[in-house]
């Protein structure tokens, strides 16, 4: 059985293709930045494609690359070719909107948000919600274009200078800001079960607690990352969620069609309950996994390579 392996930038997934094919498994390795594909040929040269292309834009990578990525996807619903985290989960892991959607359909906690396109709409959308209040980037990540605010005046300021980032579509969110208890939390799944879970604590004035290898908004120098998580002491520690998070988290990726990702959240600093934040089904590696973990995540998501190979192969 011939496996794809979609990826956009070799240094971030090189240990897992290197994985697949010690393991023996036929690895066709795609670089979606490389990549034209005859829309009219539906028989592609392999029956599994994993999608492992990070959504969030970064400045080392062409906004046209985020998007060609969502028409590779769609085309491939037309063929027989089974995909890992297809069109639909990488659309909803791209549009804070969509996911803000999932959380109200599944009965999630989550903050209140109002999608805008034009930033003048931020201020309507502002009296609606109170402060204080974050806008982003509707598609987005790693903190990238991420303000708080706190008052009214400031945000008209902003406005004003047109200083609102609304990200490389221009459209955004602005969200309700939660109070929580000092941490992010972050549950990651592979299949149906829980991969592993970890926590970070906030940082004042600071929104990427991405803590996955080559998240990085910004790539400067070819492979260079500027910032990652698990570095210069940001005192990310596993943690043991409970089983209601679990079920709410495996209930969100089966409603969005992904097969591993990793949901955020907080806890709230009245009430203790769980606040949903973010969905990512590309997130699924932890920098420094083996020492953090105890295990190799690569392993785990092999053996899950091959679970997923010995289905299709009983279709």
């Amino acid at each position: 059985m011939k496996v794809a392996f979609l990826h956009e930038h070799p240094t971030w997934s090189d240990r897992l293709i290197a994985a697949l094919i010690d393991d023996g498994i036929d690895l066709l390795p795609i670089n979606i930045a490389e990549l034209a594909f005859d829309t009219s040929d539906l028989q592609p040269p392999y029956d599994l494609l994993i999608n492992r292309v990070n959504i969030m834009p970064h400045a080392s990578r062409h906004p046209s690359v985020a998007f060609h990525t969502l028409h590779f996807l769609g085309w491939l619903q037309s063929t027989p070719v089974r995909v890992l985290n297809g069109y639909r989960a990488h659309a909803i892991g791209a549009s804070k909107a969509m996911q803000n959607g999932l959380f109200a359909r599944l009965g999630l906690r989550h903050p209140r948000a109002i999608a805008i396109h034009r930033p003048e709409d931020a201020l309507p959308a502002a009296e609606a919600i109170g402060f204080p209040l974050i806008v982003k980037p509707n598609l987005g990540g790693s903190g990238s274009g991420i303000a708080r605010y706190d008052d009214m005046e400031t945000l008209q300021h902003d406005v004003l200078l047109k200083a609102i980032d609304l990200g490389i579509d221009r459209s955004g969110i602005v969200q309700q800001y939660i109070e929580s208890d000092g941490f992010v939390y972050r549950v990651e799944i592979l299949g149906d079960e829980l991969f592993y879970s970890i926590r970070q604590p906030v940082v004042s004035g600071e929104f990427n607690y991405c803590a996955a290898d080559g998240c990085a908004a910004v790539v400067p120098d070819g492979d260079d990352f500027d910032f990652c998580a698990a570095e210069g002491g940001r005192g990310i520690e596993l943690h043991q969620p409970s089983e209601t998070v679990v079920r709410q988290v495996i209930s969100l990726l089966r409603a969005a069609d992904a097969d591993i990702g990793g949901v955020e959240y907080f806890l709230e600093r009245d009430s203790g309950e769980a606040c949903f934040y973010d969905f990512n089904p590309y997130s699924n590696f932890v920098a420094g996994g083996e020492d953090l973990l105890g295990f190799s995540p690569e392993r785990r998501f092999v053996d899950f390579i091959h679970q997923q190979m010995e289905t299709l192969d009983h279709v």
